[in-house]
């Protein structure tokens, strides 16, 4: 399960719900470039200015830790980079 949080929010916003699925699942947190613990210095405005660069980067994740069949959980408009993904945003990858 990937779990992907909102704006202004950081990976720790599911810290009381990943542990109802650990027994089931590989739990998969993050934060968006921008967010939390993330290196803020890679942030770029031509990427990130639509929600593209982030289903990119979300593809990414799951290309780097060979995830298949993932389950993602998207708070707000993590939501909608999940649809994104899943139809290969701008990189035309899908997994």
């Amino acid at each position: 399960m990937l779990f992907a949080h909102g704006y202004g929010c950081d990976q720790n916003m599911w810290r009381f719900i990943t542990p109802a699925f650990e027994g089931r699942y590989k739990i998969i947190l993050f934060d968006h470039v921008g967010h939390g613990q993330s290196d803020g210095s890679v942030f770029d405005q031509t990427r990130y200015g639509a929600l593209d660069g982030y289903a990119d980067d979300v593809l990414a994740i799951c290309l780097e830790l060979d995830l298949k069949d993932v389950i993602f959980v998207g708070h707000s408009v993590s939501a909608m980079m999940g649809v994104l993904a899943a139809y290969g945003s701008r990189s035309g990858l899908t997994v």
